[in-house]
Parts: structure tokens; C-alpha cells; sequence
């Protein structure tokens, strides 16, 4: 074989070598679905108890139709889809990208409601899921934004048809956020800060006055007072808790006060500190 013809051989094969990874490399592009397809698969996967797939399915046509005629709907059925799947981060991105884009959107309560739903099922944690710890021994900063944002809705949309599963969940929220107070303010106490304990328990009177927390609430802020030698406002509140728990366990059969101060020389070990005394 003369030295041209292996010359036009080998660059024949190179060639063809380099047109095969070409193609192989080449993405392959996924044909456009029609708009009304993507939603059905949507639907189907929802029904099916596949949000992820549902997911897929939605971002698909808000991708390929962002101004389609069920590109709204596949906005508001994202965040479902989001939620559903647990991806609570996500679910309350969208909610917020919704409330920003359609302020004027006929299921703008349904978004307010998400977003608060989302924000709480998000404080959901390992101690909690596996350990079965009260939440209220927990962080509850994020429940708080969760009792503010249904807060917000019920301001919003008072007449909503998520209004009374709006305040169930406020009063449970209140009441953990409440016993969380008290739960600190036992806890500055064995770190003999007596004046951050009342500080907590005035945060649960002043904020929380309809939470099953004030008789607790009630009793910290007279240790408080008492041990910060504000006597006559110590028999102020003594006189409220009177009046309204009149059955209290603070108080003996002559009405009088029971001191509920740690020992002068108790001191926190590190289990309480890291348990906010749930575990003493």
C-alpha cells in the first residue's frame, strides 16, 4: 500500500472517529410537550402520590411556557408539589416568588397560607421526628415567623376559607412559643439571672395573654420581682394570680405565695444548658 493511500486511510478513520464522539457527546434535546401535557403528567403524579415526579412535570412547563395558559396554575400547584415532597425550603421560595409576581391573584390567601405552612413544617427537626421531644424545648424562632405569617394571613383575609385552620394552628403555636418562654426563664434562673427570667415571663403576659402558660408565667415573674427585692410589685402579681388562679399550686391555704427560687448555690450542669431544662 504506497503512502497516499495510508495517508487517505488514516484520516478517513480519523475522521470518522471524531464524528462518532461528536454525536456521542451531543445532549440530546428532549421535544417540547404541549403546555396542557405537562400539567396532566403533573396531575397524575400528584394523584399518584409522586411529588417529585410532580415537580419535574411543573417546572418543565413554567420552563417551556412562562406565559402559558397554565402557567399560573403550575406556579400555584408547584408549591403544593414542593411541600408534599418536603422540600419545605423550596416550597416557601415559591410561595414568595407568587405573592411578588400575582399581588392581585384571586388565590393570593392560598399562598399566605402555604407560606406559614411551609415555614412551620420547616421547624420540624431530627430531636423532634425520632426523639419525640416537646417542641417547645426546641429553637422556636422559626415557629414564631410561622404564628406571624398565619397572623399576617388572618389580617389579610380574614374571611378565608384557610381563617379556621389558620387560628388552630396559632393557638398550638402560641402555646408552645409560651411554654418555650417559660421553659428559658426556669433556666436563667439556675443561671441566677433573675431580672432576664422576668423579662421572659413578662414576654408571655404582654404577648402570649390567652396562652396556657400565664399561671407558669404569673408564678416567674413574683420569683423574679422577689428576688430582685421588688417586693411591692412581687405582691401586685401576687394579687393577679389570685384573683385569676385562684387554685394555684404557687399558692398555700392562706393565699400566701410559695417561694419557687432555686438553692442560692444551685448551679446549671451542661445537659440542662443544652436542654433548656427539659432534663435536669
Amino acid at each position: 500500500m504506497g503512502f497516499h493511500q495510508t495517508l487517505l486511510r488514516f484520516i478517513t478513520i480519523t475522521s470518522f472517529s471524531l464524528l462518532a464522539i461528536a454525536c456521542a457527546n451531543k445532549t440530546v434535546q428532549e421535544a417540547d410537550l404541549p403546555e396542557q401535557e405537562y400539567y396532566q403528567k403533573a396531575q397524575a403524579a400528584l394523584e399518584d402520590g409522586l411529588p417529585t415526579t410532580a415537580v419535574k412535570h411543573l417546572k418543565d412547563l413554567t420552563n417551556r411556557y412562562p406565559f402559558g395558559e397554565y402557567t399560573v396554575r403550575a406556579e400555584l400547584d408547584l408549591i403544593y408539589a414542593y411541600l408534599s415532597a418536603g422540600d419545605y425550603i423550596a416550597a416557601h421560595a415559591n410561595v414568595e416568588r407568587f405573592i411578588k409576581n400575582h399581588p392581585d391573584h384571586s388565590s393570593l390567601d392560598y399562598a399566605f397560607y402555604m407560606r406559614a405552612l411551609s415555614t412551620y413544617k420547616s421547624t420540624e427537626s431530627f430531636l423532634g421526628r425520632y426523639l419525640d421531644l416537646d417542641p417547645s424545648e426546641r429553637d422556636v424562632s422559626e415557629l414564631t415567623t410561622s404564628f406571624n405569617e398565619f397572623s399576617l394571613l388572618l389580617k389579610r383575609f380574614p374571611d378565608s376559607q384557610y381563617a379556621p385552620d389558620s387560628k388552630v394552628r396559632m393557638i398550638y403555636l402560641r402555646n408552645i412559643i409560651a411554654r418555650h418562654e417559660v421553659q428559658v426563664a426556669r433556666y436563667y434562673f439556675k443561671r441566677k439571672a433573675p431580672l432576664s427570667a422576668l423579662r421572659r415571663g413578662q414576654t408571655v403576659l404582654e404577648q402570649y395573654p390567652s396562652s396556657d402558660s400565664i399561671e407558669d408565667a404569673l408564678a416567674i415573674v413574683i420569683q423574679a420581682y422577689m428576688d430582685l427585692e421588688q417586693y411591692d410589685l412581687a405582691q401586685n402579681n401576687i394579687e393577679f394570680l389570685i384573683e385569676n388562679f385562684p387554685s394555684s399550686s404557687r399558692l398555700d391555704e392562706n393565699n400566701k405565695f410559695i417561694t419557687a427560687s432555686l438553692p442560692k448555690d444551685a448551679e446549671p450542669d451542661f445537659l440542662y444548658w443544652v436542654t433548656l431544662g427539659a432534663i435536669d
